[in-house]
């Protein structure tokens, strides 16, 4: 198994180089579309099919070389597979490469790329970071990005032999929500109050310009969406790595819901639609099992049905359980303590069925509850 880190390189390229880029990038989404259209019609998305159907005529008709064209094939195809992307059309924002048509040059951080009319030598501007990670490297893969803002990146794939995973006799529960971002078994609490602030300052920014609708508004929406989603991105960063190094200092495998398709499932009263679209589960969730990957700690997905109105204590399951967002109460033996807190230890509790830990004996939680009248508070953490 390998472990396959993205090293994000920002390209600087001449006005001629953006001209071929640009070209590149359109003829090969239109070349995605075709391969795609081909697909439906012969009912196949086998990617030796469709390419023996469809390779000559994306050659003919869009100028790609051999194995751009074999790329805008294996794309069309990959997505067809997804049932929401069946008829979907590609956008001209991004093309894959692969050894053949792409190659990184240490000596001056430059980058060959294979565009419409032929190979060219792009420089590039890294950071002390990105050239850490590429010296002495030979990354054969990378997708050319094109952004929102029209900025040039290469997402350029590096592969390293996975870590050994580490030896587990533990379990750490994480319940991911909005108000709260994440909380674990212990009680340890990343609140969402921070980012719902940054949220809303953005959205009333964003509401003002939108009001606006002139150019210089338009551009300013841009850097907006681009500041959001970096912020966003730092802090599901943060907490996946404190999350990761907290399994890994106490020799604990992270236990995870599955919440593929979480947006669709769930229902929210009007006012916390925006909240809840506005934070990324799958990213965070992406983020943790990234971080997991690196450090060699297991992650375990567990189904997240009832998590939150099942008791940890007594396991007894009922709606009236939850009697308000933060505020969890058995209705069979009393036990009261924070929801996500609760969920996090049901979370906990399932991963040491799914995936067994080599040296535990007793099931309970880390730290045995007390049946209390009155709900503890639950423990803060920035």
């Amino acid at each position: 198994m390998k472990a396959v880190r993205t090293v994000v390189c920002k390209l600087a390229q001449t006005a001629s180089q953006r001209g071929e880029i640009e070209a590149t990038l359109v003829a090969f989404a239109h070349a995605c579309d075709t391969a795609a259209d081909t697909a439906r019609a012969i009912g196949s998305t086998q990617r030796v099919t469709v390419h023996h159907a469809s390779y000559a005529t994306l050659r003919a008709t869009f100028g790609l070389s051999a194995n751009l064209a074999v790329r805008a094939i294996a794309r069309a195809c990959t997505a067809l597979k997804v049932p929401d992307k069946r008829h979907s059309t590609f956008q001209p924002t991004s093309v894959d490469y692969d050894a053949r048509i792409f190659r990184f040059h240490e000596a001056d951080w430059s980058f060959g790329l294979t565009l419409l009319g032929g190979r060219q030598r792009i420089k590039s501007h890294l950071g002390d970071r990105q050239r850490a990670m590429l010296t002495g490297r030979h990354p054969t893969a990378a997708v050319l990005v094109k952004r929102r803002d029209g900025a040039l990146f290469l997402h350029v794939q590096v592969s390293d032999p996975a870590p050994t995973l580490i030896d587990t006799t533990d379990v750490i529960g994480v319940d991911l929500g909005v108000v709260n971002l994440a909380v674990t078994d212990d009680g340890t609490t990343f609140s969402g109050d921070a980012v719902e602030a940054v949220r809303q300052r953005y959205t009333r920014h964003r509401r003002a310009l939108q009001k606006a609708g002139t150019k210089r508004a338009t551009r300013r929406l841009q850097r907006i969406r681009m500041r959001e989603s970096g912020f966003r991105r730092q802090t599901n960063h943060t907490i996946s790595k404190r999350l990761v190094a907290a399994a890994k200092g106490t020799g604990s495998a992270i236990a995870l819901e599955q919440l593929a398709g979480i947006a669709e499932r769930i229902t929210v009263w009007r006012t916390q639609r925006s909240r809840m679209k506005g934070w990324a589960f799958f990213q965070l969730r992406s983020f943790v099992e990234y971080e997991a990957l690196a450090a060699g700690v297991p992650v375990i997905l567990v189904d997240p049905a009832y998590t939150s109105q099942e008791c940890s204590r007594c396991g007894y399951t009922a709606r009236k359980n939850r009697r308000s967002r933060d505020a969890f109460e058995c209705r069979h033996c009393g036990f009261a303590l924070g929801a996500d807190q609760n969920a996090a230890r049901n979370i906990r509790a399932r991963a040491r069925v799914d995936g067994p830990i080599v040296g535990i004996v007793d099931g309970g939680p880390r730290n045995p509850p007390e049946i209390t009248d009155k709900l503890p508070a639950v423990a803060g953490s920035n």
